[in-house]
C-alpha cells in the first residue's frame, strides 16, 4: 500500500529544533505542494494546501492550533475517492467508492458541509480496475490497522490509476448526505437498518 512521502512533526521538536531549520529540512525533503495536517482529527481543520516556503509556516502553526504532533505530505495530484467499510457481523465488507470533486480544487471544512461546493460521484468516473484496487486496498487498510464496525478509507488516485492511501476515519460522517451514506444508499442498504445493526452489535459485546 503506498502513501504520500511524509515527515511527521511534534509541537516541541518543531520548536526546539527551530521553525527556519525545519521548514528547509522539510522544503528540501518534500518538495512543494506540500499538504500540511494534525495528526488527528476531521473533517480537514488545520489542513492547508501548501505552495511555498511562506505557505509552509502558516500552515505548520494552523495544524499545530488542531494537535501538538502534525503530518507533512507531499501533495498527489488526482482523484480524491473514499471507500466505507462495514462489518454488521458478518466480517468486513467494502462499500461502492465514492469519487469526491470539489468546486474549488480542495475538499476543505467549508467544502464538505455548504451546500453545491463538492460533487459527489458513485461509482466514481474510474474504470473498474481502478475501483477493484482502490476496493482491495481499503479493506487491507481497514483490517491492517485494525478496525471493526465502521471506517471510511480515503485515497487520493493519480493519473497514472496508483492509489495513495491518505488516512483512515473511525467515526466518519452518518448524515444523508455524508459520504458513507451515499455509498449505503448506492449499495442498496437501508440507513436506518444499518445503523441499528451496528448499534445492536455493539450492545451485545
Amino acid at each position: 500500500m503506498q502513501t504520500p512521502p511524509s515527515i511527521g512533526l511534534s509541537r516541541d521538536a518543531f520548536r526546539e529544533l527551530g521553525a527556519e531549520s525545519v521548514l528547509d529540512l522539510v522544503a528540501d525533503t518534500l518538495g512543494f505542494p506540500l499538504i500540511t495536517k494534525p495528526s488527528r482529527g476531521g473533517s480537514a481543520q488545520g489542513v492547508s494546501w501548501v505552495s511555498d516556503k511562506e505557505e509552509l509556516r502558516r500552515a505548520m502553526v494552523h495544524a499545530f492550533t488542531y494537535s501538538d504532533d502534525a503530518l507533512v505530505e507531499k501533495q498527489i495530484i488526482g482523484t480524491e475517492m473514499c471507500v466505507g467499510i462495514i462489518d454488521t457481523g458478518d466480517g468486513p465488507q467494502t462499500l461502492p467508492a465514492v469519487e469526491i470533486e470539489p468546486v474549488s480544487g480542495h475538499y476543505t471544512f467549508e467544502a464538505r458541509y455548504t451546500a453545491g461546493e463538492t460533487r459527489f460521484y458513485s461509482p466514481p468516473r474510474r474504470d473498474q480496475a481502478v475501483l477493484d484496487h482502490t476496493a482491495s486496498q481499503a479493506l487491507l487498510a481497514h483490517t491492517t490497522i485494525g478496525l471493526r464496525d465502521l471506517s471510511r478509507i480515503d485515497f487520493i488516485v493519480d493519473d497514472e490509476g496508483e492509489c495513495w492511501f491518505l488516512e483512515a476515519s473511525v467515526m466518519p460522517g452518518l448524515t444523508e448526505t455524508s459520504t458513507l451514506a451515499l455509498a449505503l444508499n448506492e449499495a442498496g442498504y437501508d440507513l436506518t437498518g444499518v445503523y441499528t445493526a451496528l448499534v445492536e452489535r455493539a450492545a451485545s459485546r
